[in-house]
């Protein structure tokens, strides 16, 4: 049965499908709809529906796609397919200069076909890199920009390497290994095929891969790859029968295994029609049939087992009779809560503090000697930095869906010193810093010291109080960050700004506690400020309402949002970042 659309937006399409083009100008494509009735956003909205649904193809985001409109996406796909059958990309493994892609655009291999004019070939480079058909290599670290080589990575090795590097039978002391699998099913619940997955694996994982400073260190074949995550670890992706085995080493593999698995699940769900991933961790020892890790358990149902205080799980391996003990099963499973969830956001900052003191001066000593500065940490240094990029994943994701109206990140501090003499206070001004969701800084920090993104707010007591719950989230979580963002080799803060920015967060934690001693909820949040209930319960029901405030009062004041720049991932979430970085994404 087919969709419903409306009147204007069909008779639209037709006229565009019986102009027999194959591409548009973005510009005379809202021209036309402009004609027939649809105008500004009306217009914007029809052609990024038709996106959506496979009509068109438009990236109004990306700088070298957002003013072209591809009508006829066969057409494309037919320039594509030059590559794929082209016998010297194959014979390379997938390594093609630019040149000889302009090459087979411009003089087709096939007779009878036209070519297609040079001023498309990058916009055509640039959409296989969107349909994570191919990414730029760096063949020559001394000289990365001046390289226009690209893997299509459907061309790569059939061969598994024989060796693996750093990947011995067991992990490195005081590494831990973690070991999941990713059932792909279909409706029926049987086994199904996600022809391609490990194509898209490979483009889409390109900047964990081995090779992302030096292409010849890259591992990667036809149904497996290595990544390297710097602290977060190294992780093994192999494609056994249609499932996909993901290992991952580290000092705690929980962050980087969590993040692996999620990137398959949504990956087979989203472009696999009516396939599922279920998500399963492997049999330990003993077992019923002396072959550890051969039965899978469903961890979704081991979590709901666990719930109803059942302590193990049954083997559904014919001929196995043993009984699994859940809580050994799921040191598998990257089931781990963020520190918020599990110890008190405002407890585990009190851990790690004097930690991340040592680490962020080691950082910045490594950094001026120029080693390999994540490695030379100590593994207690390392599973740290994962916990907090565990604790950031968790805040961006619980704010997912308000990041398409504005930016999530922030500090603040009160503009007058005097307000902390002033505990019977009612209404007080906020200065606000916005900060990039990419580089984890504050804008004036990627800006010079440029006050853009920096604003002064009026907020009455009620209203302050009431966004307690977000404000600590927030604020105490990018507490955390800071010393790790601060101190990375691409984004090394200076002693004093790097002092400047702790400065305002440690105030905006004082402001949180000073701000509401005395108001009727003072008593309750004394009792409950360090627990983990009060972060994942209140502040989770609290954060969206009052993020959807902040916005406007934000665009009240500056509409630009600093100069931020929406952007999406590759699973189309919404962030907001500093323009130097729009290209990441």
């Amino acid at each position: 049965m087919g969709r419903l659309v409306p009147t204007k937006w069909q008779q639209i399409r037709e006229l565009l499908a019986a102009s027999g083009k194959t591409h548009m100008p973005y510009a005379e494509v809202l021209a036309l709809c402009e004609e027939h009735g649809l105008e500004g956003f009306a217009a914007e909205l029809f052609v990024r529906v038709s996106h959506t649904l496979g009509y068109f193809i438009h990236y109004d985001y990306d700088e070298i796609l957002k003013d072209i409109v591809i009508l006829q996406p066969d057409w494309l796909a037919k320039a594509i397919s030059y590559i794929l059958d082209d016998e010297t990309t194959r014979q390379r493994n997938g390594l093609v200069e630019f040149d000889h892609l302009s090459h087979l655009w411009s003089y087709p291999p096939f007779e009878g076909e036209t070519g297609y004019p040079k001023e498309l070939h990058p916009i055509f480079l640039r959409l296989m890199e969107r349909f994570d058909l191919s990414y730029k290599v760096i063949l020559d670290p001394a000289n990365p920009e001046a390289n226009t080589t690209s893997l299509i990575a459907q061309l790569v090795p059939d061969q598994r390497p024989e060796q693996l590097p750093n990947w011995g039978e067991e992990p490195e002391v005081g590494d831990r290994q973690q070991v999941q699998i990713c059932r792909i099913v279909d409706d029926r619940g049987q086994s199904g095929n996600a022809e391609g997955l490990f194509y898209q694996l490979i483009v889409r994982l390109h900047k964990y891969s081995l090779g992302r400073n030096n292409y010849n260190d890259s591992v990667h074949w036809q149904r497996g790859l290595m990544l390297d995550n710097d602290y977060n670890g190294r992780a093994l992706l192999e494609h056994i029968g249609n499932d996909v085995k993901i290992t991952v080493r580290a000092a705690y593999p929980e962050r980087f295994l969590s993040y692996l698995t999620e990137e398959v699940k949504w990956l087979v769900e989203s472009f696999w029609e009516g396939l599922n991933c279920n998500i399963m961790v492997p049999c330990i020892a003993p077992c019923g049939m002396e072959a550890p890790g051969h039965g899978l358990f469903e961890v979704q149902k081991l979590i709901e087992s666990k719930k109803k205080n059942r302590p193990e799980f049954p083997c559904t391996v014919s001929g196995c009779d043993e009984w699994q003990n859940i809580d050994q099963l799921l040191n598998n499973a990257a089931t781990t809560p963020a520190p918020s969830q599990e110890l008190g956001l405002e407890q585990f900052r009190t851990v790690v503090k004097d930690e991340l003191k040592v680490i962020r001066r080691d950082l910045v000593t490594l950094d001026h000697r120029e080693q390999q500065r994540h490695q030379a940490l100590s593994k207690d240094q390392q599973a740290i930095m994962s916990q907090i990029d565990q604790q950031f994943a968790y805040l961006m994701q619980m704010l997912i869906d308000e990041a398409k109206d504005g930016p999530r990140l922030f500090s603040f501090k009160p503009v007058d010193p005097g307000f902390f003499d002033r505990p019977k206070w009612i209404s007080e001004k906020f200065q606000l810093t916005l900060w990039c969701e990419h580089a984890r800084k504050p804008l004036p920090a990627l800006n010079e010291g440029s006050q853009q993104g920096v604003y002064k707010l009026e907020l009455n007591r009620e209203w302050f109080t009431k966004a307690v719950p977000y404000f600590k989230l927030v604020t105490g979580t990018l507490s955390l960050v800071l010393p790790v963002a601060a101190s990375t080799t691409q984004f090394m803060l200076d002693d004093a700004t790097y002092k400047g920015i702790q400065e305002e967060l440690d105030l905006g934690q004082k402001s949180l506690e000073f701000g509401i001693k005395g108001s009727n909820t003072a008593v309750d949040w004394q009792t409950k400020r360090d627990g983990a209930e009060l972060e994942q319960g209140e502040a989770i029901r609290a954060q969206g309402a009052m993020l959807r405030e902040l916005h406007t009062l934000l665009q009240d004041k500056d509409p630009g949002f600093g100069g931020l720049v929406r952007v999406q991932n590759k699973r189309r979430e919404f962030l907001w970042v500093h323009p130097q970085f729009v290209g990441e994404y």
